[in-house]
């Protein structure tokens, strides 16, 4: 089906300056930081630490990773004159520890320049293969103690589909890396997981038995909860801000079109009756409006209806013919367009970004197979997938900073995504 997803995801791509779009800020030269060890001989779990708030360091995209100066020396003081002739903004070292069966970080970040303590925090998690995190939520808090902020996306929880077969997928939850991962849904065709919350302590999935079936699960309990059913097909696309109302895409006549479910009273309305595929709803503009693909103009495209009036459907996006998904943040979308259309080679998929508030579209990648974008908790970050080969990987792209990540799958490839 032509019009419903296009499961392929982003590349790197310019971001040029625009002040139509005020998610892109001002920002101004990257700060220098030395990450060490506070022991002199570091365990190979502090070596992966060092290596992951580096990497962590560089996708926030407002620092620049230096080499340390030939005197450093652990032992040394934080305010020692060997860092800020380096030209050292900041400093960091680190230190691994076990806390009964807890693996444990403690951190000490010190501003060289001005010679103070920024903070020194610790972390635990409850298991080794999820170090990962401790960077991630040294990082974020980093990020919030100079006053930079916006990462809370990166100590979250992806939720991914992972085709393992014919018409066999397994869900797992991972971080934004892929280095920590965790099966959680296995056997059977079960897709498009889509987090319940903010809080991300539930998710829906559609699982393909006699009739597609969507399901909520508590993600620590492993409680499920049957939602709905429907012929043909059945996918929740978007979930309300307060979590009380869903976007489904359902076939009950045989021809896809959007619903909204409300959870508190069990009902649904139909908002789109085109003949043809309506699908992938997403609300917009802070839930006054939504956008959805349609194929009623004989293309896929993107259209436009407030959640007052569904009937008086828009087209949204005036970009080529063939638009063919979208995701939303408050007034903006970001969208897949195909750009070639080649029967002996692969096709070129490119994101987009366009604003309610802007006539102005702007390209977020140039090559490749780029779709299923989804913004982060807040909105100056896209989370894609990019389909290679042999392999498909996760992507980031940080629209403040004009830069993007690539992190391969080792095996299968993703179906679908959420953060």
């Amino acid at each position: 089906m032509r019009a419903i997803v296009v499961f392929v995801c982003v590349a790197v791509a310019a971001f040029c300056a625009d002040a139509t779009l005020e998610i892109i800020k001002n920002v101004g030269s990257n700060l220098n930081v030395l990450v060490e060890y506070k022991n002199k001989y570091p365990s190979d779990m502090e070596k992966k630490l060092k290596k992951a708030i580096e990497a962590d360091l560089r996708t926030a995209g407002f620092y620049n990773i230096v080499a340390a100066p030939a005197a450093a020396n652990p032992s040394l003081g934080m305010d020692n004159p060997v860092y800020a002739n380096a030209g050292i903004n900041h400093l960091i070292r680190l230190e691994y520890f076990r806390d009964g069966n807890q693996a444990g970080l403690r951190v000490q970040a010190y501003d060289v320049k001005n010679k103070r303590a920024i903070f020194s925090p610790s972390y635990t998690v409850s298991r080794d293969d999820r170090y990962i995190f401790l960077a991630h939520y040294f990082v974020k808090d980093l990020a919030d103690k100079v006053g930079v902020g916006g990462l809370g996306w990166m100590s979250k929880y992806v939720i991914l589909s992972k085709h393992t077969g014919a018409k066999r997928t397994e869900i797992m939850i991972a971080d934004y890396t892929l280095t920590f991962r965790q099966t959680i849904v296995k056997g059977g065709f079960n897709v498009f997981p889509k987090w319940a919350n903010s809080e991300q302590n539930a998710y829906y999935y559609t699982s393909y038995q006699k009739k597609p079936t969507l399901y909520r699960v508590d993600l620590y309990s492993g409680k499920r909860e049957k939602i709905i059913e429907s012929e043909g097909m059945l996918v929740c696309s978007d979930v309300s801000t307060d979590g009380k109302k869903l976007l489904l895409t359902m076939a009950p006549d045989d021809q896809p079109d959007i619903f909204e479910l409300d959870l508190t009273t069990k009902k649904y309305r139909r908002l789109t009756r085109h003949r043809g595929i309506d699908v992938n709803g997403h609300y917009l503009d802070d839930g006054q409006s939504f956008v959805f693909v349609s194929d009623r103009f004989g293309y896929p495209e993107i259209f436009y209806a407030r959640l007052n009036a569904p009937d008086n459907a828009v087209q949204f996006i005036f970009k080529g013919r063939n638009n063919n998904y979208v995701d939303t943040y408050r007034h903006y979308a970001a969208f897949v367009s195909r750009e070639t259309d080649s029967e002996f080679s692969d096709n070129t998929f490119n994101l987009y970004l366009v604003s309610t508030r802007s006539d102005y579209i702007r390209q977020l990648t140039t090559t490749g197979k780029n779709g299923f974008p989804r913004f982060s908790s807040s909105g100056d970050t896209i989370l894609y997938i990019k389909e290679m080969r042999r392999e498909s990987a996760l992507g980031v792209i940080r629209l403040s900073y004009n830069k993007s990540f690539l992190f391969p799958l080792s095996s299968g490839s993703i179906q679908a995504v959420d953060w």
